[in-house]
């Protein structure tokens, strides 16, 4: 068995800095971390602290990408001041070196190689396509400008700016078939946080605010597609128009209505008109600015575990959470 050599103190790094190989065992890292700092496992898949490089940057060329293509505008449509977005063909496609100049990729320093190599991957297959320019063919010297590129259509935003989004109809208070009531459907999880917060708003990165319509027949009962959602919440969509006229309405071809809310992505809490839950037992929670009653702790999932502190979701947020709704419920009233 060969003796170990032992490293002389002065080799250490004094700026805390990633160590030299074992000295026993010089093909080896310290600590659990490669040479240049990443992990030496492939992927991040590990549940310890290493990371690849090659998986960082791939994520933040793909979220980039991702961004610029979600802004894309149809040709002929007016851009506001200070937006530069890039001007997409009648099925969403864009320039791919058109792309590559916008600031959120040149400040990566992509390349189109990079690009091509990016959305070729098993990971990134589904969310972008990439084609050929018409007016090019695979004998010439190809780059950049000769190839175009898009979010493939299951990725595709439903925003009506975006030039790949789905066709719709806007609404006004003149449609001849404007629904009576529209639903917001969520979770019993999810529902005390909408409360809390006072309105109904977009999540991170999503385009529009989805609705179901409902009529109301002669009898007197609801006409509405049905559903599975835990809590229902309706809206007179007439009225909220009225009220919110920058609010702008749309209908899909599928008969949903999307907006995409007010300048800050909301429809305020105080043009609901009721809240209703699935299970029988429980029935109206919201009516007419009054909370009537709050889903059961039990129901909320596990968003209600308590966090040190009492800051949390857990026995102090949910106090919390019920005298801020009782609050906002008796001030609307």
């Amino acid at each position: 068995m060969a003796a170990a050599v032992l490293q002389p103190l002065q080799s250490l790094s004094p700026n805390h800095e990633i160590m030299a190989p074992s000295p026993i065992s010089p093909n080896a890292s310290r600590h659990g971390r490669g040479r240049h700092g990443g992990s030496v496992a492939k992927g991040n898949k590990a549940r310890g602290r290493g990371y690849s490089i090659v998986d960082e940057r791939d994520t933040m060329v793909s979220k980039a990408l991702t961004w610029v293509l979600k802004r894309t505008i149809e040709e002929g449509s007016e851009q506001d001041e200070g937006e530069e977005k890039l001007v997409a063909d009648s099925e969403g496609f864009v320039n791919c070196e058109d792309l590559l100049a916008q600031p959120h990729l040149s400040a990566l320093q992509v390349t189109f190689p990079e690009l091509q190599s990016l959305v070729a991957s098993p990971a990134s297959k589904s969310r972008f396509s990439m084609k050929l320019k018409p007016s090019s063919t695979e004998e010439e010297d190809l780059d950049a400008s000769d190839y175009l590129i898009r979010l493939a259509p299951s990725a595709a935003p439903t925003s009506p700016t975006s030039a790949s989004a789905p066709k719709l109809t806007l609404l006004s208070l003149t449609t001849e078939d404007l629904p009576d009531l529209i639903v917001y459907e969520t979770s019993y999880a999810n529902y005390p946080l909408i409360l809390a917060s006072g309105c109904i708003k977009r999540a991170g990165g999503q385009a529009v605010l989805s609705f179901s319509p409902l009529t109301i027949a002669s009898d007197g009962s609801e006409i509405k597609a049905a559903s599975d959602a835990d809590v229902s919440i309706y809206l007179p969509l007439r009225s909220l128009m009225e009220a919110q006229p920058k609010i702008t309405w749309s209908r899909l071809e599928n008969g949903q209505i999307v907006t995409e809310g007010d300048v800050k992505g909301e429809v305020s809490k105080k043009y609901w008109k009721k809240v209703v839950a699935r299970r029988a037992d429980i029935g109206v929670l919201y009516e007419d600015g009054e909370v009537r009653k709050e889903v059961p702790v039990g129901l909320r999932g596990k968003g209600v575990k308590a966090k040190k502190g009492g800051k949390g979701k857990g026995k102090g947020g949910l106090k919390e959470m019920k005298t801020r709704s009782e609050d906002e419920g008796t001030a609307s009233d």
